[in-house]
């Protein structure tokens, strides 16, 4: 995204010149300070809030933008896609006139399939949860041949699916504190959960207290669901930076951003960057206090802290046991190892739960009454998780959590002997970041070389600037060489920090955190999902 700074920087230098447009941006600028709007905004933040102005007073800057993102976004996808495309992509075939042969067809699935990257081999640290037994991966499969094609949202239709969901969820309560009273629902993953969640607290606030304006308060390092969540239900999320050290939500931070409007509070049981939980409790209590709901993303955790604390581990407390979390999310997809998309959402009570739900009465075809987001839910992963639960049973689960954090703490002390790298936070199950403490040491430029010298699908942290990884029974088998890859790629780097800071994905990340305006970030990050979605060799 080099062009597009330069671009931006040209354009302020062209157009941003005219005195009153800049004296608009700087006095709106010091309105947001004195009126005291912009506590939450830190130099770089209120300098985006200028830029944004300046730009707006440009005459065409706004198209000029568009053009050099749009060019960006195509370069990007052809770096991303070309070496697939060329190697891996049959030639298009469009829409065909005569049907394929069964055969065929399944020839080219399996084809397709092989091009991809493959989970099995421990290169992956997100995305694919493949589990320990085989027998696990052929039971979803099997699952979901058996209820792919039946539809949850009408139960008396299905009365076996509706068995499954229930008895999911009642596991799902268990495994959350075994708190009587707690009710819920599946999903077909943790954003439609945390959809659920959200529309839940609009619908309660609204409904009890009268509050038509509502506001989430929540710590930066939530899952980017919350936002989607807020952007399409008119809630607006209220965003409390964590604390730089242990990168938790700062108790303090989150209550000043409380007031009148505020409905609920979210806590990450853990968040997903680092693997580091927020302070439930604290929260939790906060929640009581102000009489708000309190929700807690375990979508990520949910299917392992159970297990940790069975065998021993140490894990704070975060569940239905704290009195004030009102509300939960935990996917089956993630350390479950079911298949996607399988999630579960669940409420201290079947009266907050019935905000969740959806009715229409006057439609000519019938009684209409939705549990979720989604009108058709599909039956397969309904089956999956359920059939997967019995498979495991807590013995399994235990051991997956056993095993997964041999590996973990394994590889939190060899990436730690390495000087300069270090642990971001205090992670609490088998998902870890790291970051850098040497300037000579770009990790960005790191997981590039892990790439290239073992295929190694790096995961990266934007703040602060570090490598993420999930790890996944596959792992286990390959941590020595994780680790020996991880050494040999730091010392390559560290052996010309000057080159390796200015290509891949280096030049990407420091660009980008070179840009101040957050909403350019944006535009270019939709333009290219726009790009990526638009065939290129489309046949008329």
């Amino acid at each position: 995204m080099g062009s597009v700074l330069s671009l931006v920087l040209q354009i302020l230098a062209n157009g941003g010149g005219k005195r009153q447009t800049l004296a608009n941006a700087i006095a709106a600028a010091a309105v947001m300070y004195i009126t005291k709007r912009s506590y939450k905004m830190g130099p770089k933040k209120v300098l985006a809030y200028v830029i944004g102005l300046l730009l707006d007073g440009v005459p065409g800057a706004s198209g000029v933008l568009d053009t050099a993102l749009l060019k960006d976004a195509e370069k990007t996808t052809r770096e991303i896609f070309d070496d697939y495309d060329k190697k891996c992509r049959p030639r298009s075939i469009g829409f065909p006139k005569e049907g394929v042969p069964v055969k065929e067809v399944v020839d080219q699935l399996q084809f397709l399939q092989k091009c991809d990257v493959s989970a099995a081999d421990g290169k992956l640290f997100a995305y694919v949860y493949t589990p320990f037994k085989k027998a696990s991966s052929q039971l979803n499969d099997d699952a979901v041949k058996i209820f792919g094609n039946f539809n949850a949202l009408n139960p008396s239709m299905y009365p076996s699916l509706r068995k499954m969901e229930v008895e999911v969820v009642e596991m799902c309560r268990w495994m959350t504190g075994n708190v009587e009273g707690i009710a819920g629902s599946m999903t077909a993953g943790g954003t439609e959960s945390i959809l659920m969640a959200i529309k839940t607290a609009r619908e309660f606030a609204r409904e009890t207290k009268g509050i038509t304006e509502p506001e989430c308060v929540l710590c930066y390092t939530a899952h980017p669901a919350f936002a989607k969540a807020g952007h399409y239900l008119g809630v607006k999320m209220v965003w409390v930076e964590q604390d730089p050290d242990t990168q938790m939500a700062v108790l303090g931070a989150t209550e000043a951003a409380i007031n009148k409007n505020t409905i609920i509070l979210v806590g990450s049981a853990p968040s997903y960057p680092c693997g580091v939980m927020d302070p439930i409790e604290g929260l939790a209590k906060m929640a009581q206090k102000h009489d708000l709901l309190m929700h807690v993303d375990a979508c990520y955790g949910g299917f392992f802290l159970p297990w940790l604390e069975k065998i021993g581990k140490p894990v704070p407390l975060w569940d239905f046991r704290i009195p004030g979390v009102t509300s939960m999310s935990m996917d089956m997809h993630k350390f479950g190892f079911t298949a996607k998309g399988a999630s579960t959402v669940l409420y201290r009570s079947r009266t907050l739960r019935r905000y969740q739900y959806y009715a229409f009465t006057q439609w000519p075809g019938g009684l209409f009454v939705s549990p979720s987001m989604l009108g058709t839910r599909a039956g397969g992963p309904i089956a999956s998780a359920w059939a997967t639960l019995q498979h495991y049973g807590q013995d399994g689960y235990m051991e997956n959590a056993r095993k997964l954090m041999e590996t973990a703490e394994y590889l939190q002390k060899e990436f730690c002997k390495v000087p300069g790298i270090k642990m971001i936070g205090n992670p609490v199950m088998c998902a870890m970041g790291i970051t850098s403490t040497d300037k000579d040491i770009n990790l960005f430029s790191v997981a590039d070389q892990m790439e290239e010298r073992g295929g190694w699908k790096m995961e990266m942290n934007t703040s602060p600037p570090g490598l993420h990884f999930t790890l996944m029974p596959p792992h286990c088998e390959v941590r020595e060489k994780l680790a020996e890859d991880f050494v040999a790629a730091v010392n390559i780097v560290k052996a010309d920090p000057a080159k390796y800071a200015s290509e891949g994905s280096a030049a990407t990340y420091g660009m980008v955190a070179k840009i101040p305006d957050d909403a350019i970030v944006d535009k270019f990050m939709t333009q290219l999902l726009d790009v990526i979605y638009t065939p290129d060799d489309r046949e008329d």
